[in-house]
């Protein structure tokens, strides 16, 4: 059984005069400011010796006697500024010097140009001075490469030409020579046309484009060519007849027919789609012709010769009567 304790040998509790924490008497010194060396005597009492400083755990400032608050040392305020200010340095210089040198790939200081941009100045100034010299000569030849244009005759300064016609015929009634009118491009140019035809025994052309029906009927094509230009063409019908007439009897029908046949129209126009039809007739035989026309769409023609306007541009009616071929124009102008 434990023995107890005297009631003079039971440890007392000590008041620190420095920190103002309570402590018992078995420590020799205060263990909270650790200040103050406690020296005691034979009757428990304790005789205050100052002792080395150690740096103490708690200030004396605490006025409520814990001894925990108390102000920061100057020292301690300056080198917290100090060290906020390296802190604010060190970001500024990262964020105006080393991130834009990281961004554009430059590793000399100071340098604001990237490297791209030094690489097309140089490129273009290399080759200048190289195609000053030899360069300049294969730039010419290529200028002279289109000059195959000066086959044009000198004294040609047209590069295109239109006619005033694209089609017309030939009759008893319009037989006189027609000329195609020429219209150069630009205005003003000046141009050598060379007119051929496709058949002279139908229509025949001079150099002035002057047209004159032959002896032969159907349909020629002139043609007008000049150098650098587009061939242009237009489509002559004759029908003209000629000779006198005379007249012969068929053993089967009794028909009658001239040494030369001709139609009744040999171009005519509708003006509108309402116009009244146009009754074809062959003159010179009694004979039943045969009738066709080249495009529908723009005008019918029945087995008995009656023409009707369809819609708008022109066509040809053919005739087939007696061994031979005529034909008329229509043109719907509508």
């Amino acid at each position: 059984m434990a023995s107890r304790r005297n009631k003079g040998d039971q440890p007392k509790m000590i008041h620190c005069p420095y920190c103002g924490e309570d402590y018992s008497s078995t420590y020799k010194h205060c263990p909270f400011c650790d200040e103050i060396e406690q020296n005691y005597d034979e009757d428990g009492d304790y005789e205050e010796e100052a002792a080395p400083a150690r740096g103490g755990k708690r200030l004396v400032t605490n006025t409520r006697g814990g001894g925990y608050g108390g102000s920061p040392s100057p020292l301690r305020i300056v080198g917290i500024v100090i060290s906020l200010g390296l802190i604010v340095a060190a970001v500024i210089i990262v964020l105006t010097i080393i991130m834009p040198l990281v961004s554009k790939g430059h590793t000399e200081p100071g340098s604001s140009v990237p490297p791209e941009s030094s690489a097309p100045v140089v490129e273009s100034e290399t080759p200048g001075p190289e195609d000053s010299a030899a360069p300049v000569e294969p730039s010419v030849q290529p200028s002279a490469q289109p000059s195959p244009d000066n086959t044009l005759p000198a004294g040609q300064t047209a590069t295109g030409f239109t006619l005033d016609k694209t089609e017309f015929s030939f009759s008893d009634r319009y037989p006189d020579p027609i000329t195609i009118r020429v219209t150069f491009v630009p205005a003003g140019s000046t141009g050598t046309i060379t007119w051929t035809s496709s058949d002279p025994s139908i229509v025949s052309v001079d150099e002035n484009g002057k047209v004159s029906h032959g002896s032969k009927r159907g349909s020629a094509t002139i043609t007008a060519s000049m150098p650098g230009a587009a061939d242009q063409t237009v489509l002559v019908y004759n029908q003209v007849t000629s000779g006198t007439s005379s007249s012969s009897s068929g053993s089967s029908g009794g028909s009658t027919s001239s040494g030369s046949l001709s139609l009744n129209k040999t171009d005519f126009t509708f003006s509108a789609k309402d116009n009244p039809s146009v009754q074809m007739k062959v003159i010179g035989t009694s004979s039943t012709p045969t009738w066709s026309i080249g495009d529908t769409s723009v005008a019918t023609i029945s087995a008995d010769g009656v023409v009707k306007p369809v819609g708008s541009g022109h066509t040809t009616i053919t005739c087939t009567v007696d061994g031979q071929t005529l034909t008329c124009i229509v043109r719907c102008s509508f």
